[in-house]
This record gives structure tokens, sequence and C-alpha cells, in this order.
């Protein structure tokens, strides 16, 4: 029963997760995650992947944090970058039980360094590495929802990608003439 709330709980996950890198803000982008990583916290959890909880509670306080970096003091300083990338190496630490937890570890990189960026479009590019290192060790645990959250992820983000392009790294170098006819 507890494997298939467990998977159950990550297909929930995997929705908000995806669904977030259509968001066309940050902030939305971020609530989404945030949502999708506390059902895949209790998922990790119910399937006993340690990795998985330590790292999930890494990215719900990364989450709260970024969320506030544009509006808030308290969250402006860039020591919380090393700090949620510290955390990420010693989650992957603690949870460490055989070399496939290394993947983790690098994808919570990616996707830490990702949350906090500021520009929408390098946070999906971030979250395109990451998601391969979460994609292999999903299917080493396996986690159902895992698996098809970081297929799916890899899809939406280019989609997202694509969308977003006039707002982001794929957009056209844009001339401002003023009235005299300079640029």
């Amino acid at each position: 029963m507890k494997e298939i709330v467990g998977q159950v709980t990550s297909i929930i996950g995997m929705i908000l997760t995806i669904a977030s890198f259509q968001m066309k803000t940050r902030k939305r982008i971020i609530i989404f995650q945030t949502a999708g990583s506390s059902f895949f916290l209790m998922s990790y959890f119910l399937l006993g992947s340690w990795t998985g909880v330590y790292m999930n509670i890494v990215y719900l306080s990364r989450n709260v944090v970024f969320y506030y970096r544009k509006d808030k003091e308290w969250a402006k300083s860039r020591w919380w970058l090393v700090v949620f990338l510290a955390g990420a190496i010693l989650a992957g630490v603690l949870g460490f039980s055989s070399t496939i937890d290394i993947l983790p570890i690098f994808g919570a990189i990616f996707a830490t360094v990702a949350m906090y960026m500021p520009h929408e479009n390098m946070l999906r590019v971030l979250n395109l590495l990451a998601s391969p290192c979460w994609l292999v060790y999903n299917i080493n645990l396996p986690s159902t929802g895992g698996i098809i959250c970081e297929a799916f992820n890899m899809v939406s983000v280019v989609i997202g990608l694509f969308r977003y392009r006039k707002d982001g790294i794929f957009c056209q170098k844009k001339e401002i003439v003023t009235q005299d006819g300079t640029i």
C-alpha cells in the first residue's frame, strides 16, 4: 500500500512540476516547483529514497528564499546560492547508499543554480540539465511519476523556451529608433 501511495504521490508531483515550465513568470514557476517538490518529498519518503527526501527538503527551503529574492532584502544575498548548493551536496551525502545517489546531487546543483537565475529562460535551460540526472535516478528507484516527470520536463522546458522566446535567450536584438532617427 505504501508503494502505491508513493507512486500516486509522485504522479501528482509530476503534474505540478511539468506545469511549472509553462508558467510565464519566475514566481509562478517557483510556486509550481514548490508544490511539485512537496509531493515528491512525500513520494520519496514512501518509496524509502532518503536521497530524494533530503534533496526535496533542500528544494523546498531554496524555493521559499528564491521566491522572495527580488522583493525582500534578506533574500537578496548571494550567499543563499552557496548555502543551498552546500545543502544539496550535504543532502546527497546524508542519503548516499549507492553510486546512483550521486546523480541527484548533480541534478540539485543544476536546479539550484536554475532557481537562482533571475531570467525565466535561463531557469528553464539549467533545469534541462538537471532532468537527465533525476531521470536516471528515478529509473533506478523506480519512481513512475519521477520517470515520467523528468521525461516530460525535458519536453516541457523546450516548449516553454520556444513559447517565451521573445522574452528570453532566443530573442533577436531589437533596435530602438528615436524620433530623430538615431538608434
